[in-house]
């Protein structure tokens, strides 16, 4: 069990380390912040699209079941950025209220959160099925999260939290890997039968994530400006975290 909170741990705090870099160089990496909001939203949508998704499946629930529960998570979100909106505009002037993205950093961390809870199940669950899995697992992890950790702390700099606000929330949400771990290793039986909903529900959130609140905030700080810049950046999105889910399925 010790070994299996070690890679729970090592998966959440690796998964910072883009995070770090992108505090660190802050100045400059602000210059670049519209294609890195496109860059954000392919990641969302690729660790939805060819992560989260093909691994629902593959995990033995049938097609229909994983798309229902890919919506629901859509519905989820969608319902949940509403009333978020409407509880915040009490409190929001009305140059404030025409943004409409007032909700995406709490929805950010919510989907995250999730994403690392469900990734220390998925660790444990590699773990009971052969110890010599998890590893390897947990790199893969590690990898993929990455690039997506960079694209969380960018948007939340964007929206004006403090370095240390940004650190404390992201570093108490890589810390759910290892409550995953916990859960995964004593809970098998009930977790394993989920986990494929579990995961079709957060493919549905990160969908909604760069679809519905990523792509519309590029196109409104782009304009009808910076075409191949915002472009290139989107398609780099898709192409790194895809390749090291392809690389990596191929390497396991």
């Amino acid at each position: 069990m010790t070994t299996l909170l070690f890679y729970g741990f090592l998966a959440g705090l690796c998964s910072l380390a883009g995070g770090f870099l992108l505090l660190w160089r802050t100045q400059l990496i602000m210059r670049f912040m519209t294609p890195l909001i496109a860059f954000a939203a392919a990641a969302f949508l690729a660790v939805g699209f060819l992560d989260l998704l093909p691994e629902a499946i593959e995990s033995g629930a049938e097609a229909s079941r994983v798309f229902l529960f890919v919506l629901i998570g859509f519905t989820a979100f969608f319902t949940l950025e509403r009333g978020l909106m409407k509880y915040l505009a009490r409190h929001r002037s009305e140059a404030e209220h025409e943004e409409h993205t007032e909700a995406l950093p709490l929805l950010i961390i919510l989907g995250d959160s999730l994403h690392n809870f469900l990734d220390g199940v998925v660790i444990a669950l590699a773990y009971i099925a052969n110890p010599a899995l998890a590893l390897p697992t947990t790199l893969a992890i590690i990898a993929h999260e990455v690039p997506q950790e960079i694209a969380d702390f960018a948007i939340l700099l964007d929206r004006g939290w403090s370095k240390m606000k940004i650190l404390a929330i992201n570093v108490l949400s890589s810390l759910l890997s290892i409550v995953g771990v916990v859960v995964g290793y004593y809970a098998t039986s009930r977790i394993e039968g989920s986990l494929p909903s579990l995961l079709a529900v957060t493919a549905g959130i990160f969908i909604y994530i760069g679809a519905s609140d990523l792509i519309p905030e590029v196109h409104h700080r782009a304009g009808h400006r910076h075409f191949f810049r915002v472009l290139l950046a989107f398609i780099f999105g898709l192409v790194l975290i895809g390749g090291l889910i392809a690389y990596l399925e191929g390497a396991g």
